[in-house]
């Protein structure tokens, strides 16, 4: 057995360190830094048993987040005051199998993103974060999400709007980048495969009814804006090989 699978904890033990936690407006002081450990163990584990980890992990904060037992800031500042004109398009993809709900993506933005990030704000005005209730200035049906897309297509090419265009996603990688545009992902992981036609069409469809102001050399993949991620696809861009289906999705606009 791998000397890193010995040092797996158990994820039932740790779910139940975390449930009382979660009532304290700084929660994730404690639990962040166990989860990074958590993950850097699962980097080198086998693929189906860091899958049940991550499943676990994602279930445990769905179930509370969804629930209201997670102390979050009752009186979130909005995060949509920087808003501009809306001039850029971000392409994304999930990188998790379809059939991704609002609530499973809230709560895998929430530990993914805005945890780490109150955990360890980077920019030198927000250090007052760390410690404070965490928000995404985001509610519906008076309960906060943490949403990173405005559209988020199906398999079967229907668009479903998540947030709306005034408010901002955190999505980009780029704070600047983020409040003038707006994210387009795909359900499914498409790293290393292509979209069908059908998804391709869809996107096209919602930049073409949405966002025709747009122009299309606005149009970006994520991984166009930040190089460390290979989101939307390896083969969104051109490549020696072959062309990307970037060129496909802009024909069809």
């Amino acid at each position: 057995m791998p000397q890193s699978q010995k040092k797996l904890p158990d994820i039932e033990k740790l779910k139940e360190k975390w449930e009382p936690l979660l009532k304290n407006t700084d929660w994730y002081l404690e639990i962040v830094p166990e989860i990074d450990n958590l993950k850097k163990i699962l980097k080198e584990v086998e693929k189906e048993k860091s899958d049940y980890y991550r499943k676990e992990l994602y279930d445990f904060f769905e179930y509370h987040l969804t629930r209201g037992n997670i102390a979050l800031e009752k009186n979130p500042k909005s995060m949509d005051e920087e808003r501009k004109p809306i001039d850029t398009i971000i392409i994304h993809h999930t990188s998790i199998s379809s059939s991704l709900t609002p609530d499973r993506l809230s709560a895998i933005i929430l530990v993914r993103l805005y945890a780490p990030y109150f955990y360890n704000p980077t920019y030198e005005n927000e250090q007052y974060l760390k410690g404070k209730p965490i928000y995404s200035g985001h509610e519906r049906n008076g309960k906060q999400v943490f949403w990173p897309y405005h559209w988020i297509i199906r398999n079967d090419g229907t668009a479903e709007r998540l947030l709306k265009d005034s408010e901002v996603g955190w999505q980009a990688g780029n704070w600047d980048i983020n409040c003038q545009s707006v994210a387009i992902a795909l359900d499914n992981d498409y790293e290393n495969s292509r979209p069908s036609d059908i998804e391709i069409q869809s996107i096209a469809n919602v930049i073409k009814n949405n966002y025709s102001q747009v122009s299309k050399d606005r149009i970006f993949g994520h991984r166009e804006i930040k190089p460390t991620t290979t989101c939307p696809s390896n083969l969104f861009l051109d490549t020696n090989n072959q062309k990307g289906w970037k060129n496909d999705l802009l024909e069809k606009i």
